[in-house]
């Protein structure tokens, strides 16, 4: 029998609480002051520029801005969509890797999609959906075309090309999540006692596995929600830029030569 380990002195205690005081002071401090100030100007506090009163004014300014209203749609129906698109081909894809033995290599497989930034995902994802791009090069001699077809692939109206963006770039994260989660769960047996009852393969991964998968993944797949509705990067290569989603307004609201124009940003931004 090994010795038992020394327990933490009171001056390691104080140390430890120190360092997680520090690290949150870090993190958190920036975050909280910049929301402060946000919010501040949201509800019509700017003294740079004299404006020194609580007023909903910037509200008011923000729904009077042209396309905001189409603003938050699409950011609605493109960070949502890409969510519930890339959740369930994710989930599609862990009911295979479980049902085959190497599970390893689906991992080694999504591994470095992770390590790929999103802007060059998005730009790749470009060249291939662009009219002129590479699939439209490639059915061009079978089609019979001589020019690009006029079709708005890319900068969609809709949002399609950033919602196929944003799931092409969640996807792997959703797998790897979901696999490391599925190493927890019997998966093996849970299944074959509901295929003994006479459920399909398919259905029985709905009923029985994905209720347990659920809560581990919880928290990743909003982390994934919130990127997609905030993002700025692929929506300015993929999305639609008149009017853009809200996260791209409201970046070139806050860098508008008018410094009047921080005011509704701010109120949009909360």
């Amino acid at each position: 029998m090994g010795a038992a380990l020394p327990s933490m002195t009171p001056s390691g205690r104080g140390l430890r609480a120190l360092a997680a005081v520090a690290v949150g002071l870090v993190i958190l401090a920036p975050v909280l002051f910049g929301l402060w100030q946000t919010g501040r100007a949201a509800f019509g506090i700017l003294p740079a520029l004299g404006r020194e009163s609580l007023s909903l004014d910037p509200w008011r300014a923000l729904a009077a801005l042209p396309g905001i209203a189409t603003s938050l749609r699409l950011t609605l129906l493109t960070g949502v969509g890409a969510t519930l698109g890339a959740l369930a081909l994710a989930t599609g894809f862990c009911a295979l890797a479980t049902a085959r033995p190497r599970r390893g290599f689906a991992q080694r497989l999504m591994a470095p999609f992770l390590a790929v930034p999103h802007a060059a995902m998005a730009v790749g994802l470009a060249f291939v959906l662009a009219p002129s791009g590479w699939i439209a090069r490639l059915v061009a001699p079978l089609a019979g075309w001589d020019r690009p077809p006029a079709l708005a692939t890319v900068n969609d109206s809709w949002g399609i090309a950033l919602m196929l963006g944003l799931m092409v770039k969640e996807v792997p994260f959703l797998v790897l999540v979901m696999l490391s989660a599925l190493s927890q769960i019997p998966v093996g047996r849970h299944l074959a006692a509901a295929r003994a009852l006479g459920y399909a393969r398919g259905v029985a991964w709905i009923k029985v596995i994905l209720p347990q998968l659920w809560p581990m993944i919880r928290l990743p797949v909003l982390v994934v929600l919130s990127y997609g509705l905030s993002v700025v990067d692929m929506a300015i290569i993929l999305g639609p830029s008149n009017p853009p989603t809200l996260a791209v307004a409201l970046t070139r609201w806050f860098a508008d030569p008018d410094p009047a124009m921080i005011l509704p940003a701010s109120a949009g931004a909360l």
